[in-house]
């Protein structure tokens, strides 16, 4: 997990991130985040963030999530 940053003071690694280095589509691993949070609510624990991030070529807008280690865990297993 080489391509973890630091995010509010935790160790984080981005969607498309994850996408990439599985070698997945990022609409496919958004929609798996969206399905962990779905769980974690049931659970009560701390839920996936989203937040956006700028395409460097096209200067657009798009969402990205947010995983803190244990969440990319949780979502790779």
């Amino acid at each position: 997990m080489n391509e973890l940053l630091t995010f509010n003071n935790e160790l984080t690694m981005s969607s498309r991130e994850i996408a990439t280095l599985c070698n997945k589509r990022h609409d496919h691993v958004c929609r798996d985040i969206k399905n962990l949070n779905l769980e974690y609510g049931k659970l009560s624990l701390p839920k996936v963030e989203q937040c956006d991030y700028t395409h460097e070529q096209n200067g657009q807008t798009y969402r990205e999530f947010r995983l803190t280690k244990e969440q990319t865990i949780d979502l790779i297993t």
